[in-house]
């Protein structure tokens, strides 16, 4: 008796440790009334609710996360918070946004069909590997879409967040876009080619599984292993050569220890980092998928899930760096798990 008392006692204490929650109200900042039907979520994440009828919500927190709370309502201006406190309730006001449609200014001629414009945003934005042609958004129409002739520049904007189906990876994305550029370089020469240079996009992400069966788990994992989450991941618990991750710098195979540098903060649940040198990475020497990690910070800052931020303060070029929405997983994925 004594032991399966002290088993279930422990036990207990476990699940006390990992249940921990993080409750709030939603209200019209005018009002003062309940807002039903707020989207609350870990952005990035599949962790997510809706508030109650009365404004209210409790959402499981997971102190190894560590990413932003972000609440959304439609009519209404999006608020994200970075740091919250699971012992106190948050009374959260959102204010209604009057500029709901945020349409792209027009500063520029404009000679570009709708049509290319939104393949070439579909392109960049959700990718080009067979899991970014699988999926399909659901809303096109809530995307704005301007061509600055002048900048040789493709920006977008939505009026609501962007509705995304995964059928490879079996999620369902709202994808609530914040910035969304493509630099063009026109060639030099009569046929005056548009060619991308560089594609800069920025969001809140929140994921809903709609499938699980053996091939969607196989190609969550197929996506995961050698992405820039495995490798953030592998950095931080020192386990790149354990996951077949290999360092080169000036095509000479280098120790992580020598090029990339960790540091403890206040913060259990973070890391600063800094990468002191381009490096190329290899995943796989069997393979040979090739990135290149290049720093344009003196540091970033990176969580036990393996999420860094800010997110310029790395250029990641080669498969890494092609990488977009449609490969992306979200941080509570665990390979070894059917999440």
């Amino acid at each position: 008796m004594k032991i399966k008392l002290g088993l279930f006692l422990f036990l207990f204490c476990i699940t006390n440790l990992f249940a921990q929650e993080i409750s709030g109200v939603i209200i019209d900042n005018n009002s003062k009334q309940p807002i039903e039907g707020a989207s609350v979520y870990f952005d990035n994440t599949t962790i997510g609710v809706i508030s109650n009828s009365d404004g209210a919500f409790t959402i499981p927190f997971d102190e190894s996360i560590n990413t932003p709370l972000v609440i959304s309502f439609l009519g209404y201006k999006k608020q994200v918070f970075s740091n919250y406190n699971k012992d106190v309730i948050l009374k959260i006001e959102l204010e209604e946004d009057l500029n709901t449609l945020n349409e792209v200014v027009i500063g520029s001629k404009d000679s570009w069909s709708r049509e290319k414009k939104l393949e070439q945003f579909k392109l960049q934005f959700l990718g080009f590997s067979s899991n970014s042609l699988s999926c399909k958004i659901l809303n096109e129409d809530d995307i704005n879409l301007r061509y600055l002739e002048n900048d040789n520049l493709l920006v977008a904007n939505a009026k609501r967040p962007i509705r995304i189906r995964n059928s490879n990876l079996g999620y369902d994305i709202e994808y609530d876009l914040q910035d969304f550029e493509i630099q063009y370089e026109i060639s030099s020469g009569d046929l005056k080619i548009n060619t991308v240079s560089s594609v800069f996009y920025s969001g809140t992400t929140f994921y809903r599984s709609n499938k699980t069966n053996r091939k969607t788990i196989k190609r969550r994992q197929n996506a995961y292993y050698g992405s820039m989450l495995h490798f953030m991941r592998s950095l931080l618990y020192d386990k790149l050569e354990d996951n077949k991750f290999t360092l080169f710098y000036e095509d000479k195979v280098v120790p992580a220890e020598n090029f990339i540098s960790k540091y403890v903060t206040d913060d259990p649940t973070i890391y600063k980092v800094k990468v002191f040198k381009p490096l190329t990475i290899v995943y796989d020497l069997t393979v040979s998928r090739q990135s290149t990690i290049i720093p344009n910070n003196e540091y970033f800052y990176l969580n036990l899930k393996g999420n860094y931020s800010p997110i310029e303060a790395v250029t990641f070029t080669g498969e890494i760096g092609m990488q977009r929405v449609g490969d992306n997983l979200p941080l509570d994925y665990d390979p070894m798990s059917q999440i």
